[in-house]
Order: structure tokens, then sequence, then C-alpha cells
């Protein structure tokens, strides 16, 4: 991250900056590494399948939802887009899949977008697990 020729203002100190030769916080360092296991990505457009998040939209389109957005029942074989597609048709109205992946409270969301289906709990045995079917299969 000090590499970086965009860097930014660090939201956890104030007047600290990043990127260009500076170090970010290690608050800073922590959450980037562990939104990027949750999501794959800092952006709610760009969450990708080799995150804790894409694993479980996966299973639960291609379980529950018979792959409608992944377009495929192929566990190795998704759209691109079905992620982002899905957001978008949540975002107008259409119902949730059946799936809650729970994570620390502050990563329900990725630039102030709440993630459809992350649900933030302070409860230690939730935290990072997947929760399919109403609770019938927890990863």
């Amino acid at each position: 991250m000090s590499q970086s020729e965009e860097g930014g203002e660090d939201p956890f100190i104030p007047g600290m900056n990043w990127g260009k030769g500076m170090w970010p916080s290690w608050q800073l360092a922590t959450y980037i590494q562990l939104t990027n296991g949750i999501y794959g990505s800092q952006s709610p457009e760009s969450i990708n399948f080799q995150s804790l998040y894409g694993a479980a939209f996966q299973y639960a389109d291609k379980t529950i939802n018979g792959g409608a957005y992944t377009g495929s029942m192929d566990q190795l074989t998704s759209s691109p887009d079905s992620i982002k597609n899905y957001h978008q048709a949540v975002s107008e109205g259409t119902d949730l899949l059946n799936f809650t992946l729970y994570v620390p409270a502050g990563y329900g969301s990725l630039k102030a977008q709440r993630i459809p289906n992350v649900k933030e709990t302070a409860d230690p045995g939730k935290i990072f697990t997947a929760h399919f079917g109403s609770g019938a299969e927890v990863w």
C-alpha cells in the first residue's frame, strides 16, 4: 500500500495519508486485508468468486436458485457478472437468495453500500459462517 501511486487519506487516523511511499495505519491495512478476504475487493461492483461472499453466493444460487444468476449448476462455472447482476436485481426489488454471511461489525458494507445477504454480528460463533436455507445448512 505504501507504494501505491494513488493512496489517500487514512480513515482510521485523522490527518494520516498513505501511498506514494507512506505506510497506512495498522487499522487500515487490517481492514483492507479482511475485506479482501470477505469480498475479494474494496468495491461493491468488483466482488469476486475467490472470496467468502463469492463462494457463498455461488453455492446459494446453484443449490437453491437453480443457477439463475451464475448461469450454471456446475460449481466450477459461473457468469463473471452474476454477483453484480444479483445486486442490481435486489436493488430493484427482487427477493434475496436464502443465505446469510455473518461478518464482524463494520464489514457489512463496501464504499458505504450495504452488501445483500451480509449481516454484521458480534457473536464469535457466527462470524465468518454462512447460513443457507434459513439455517438448515451452515458453513
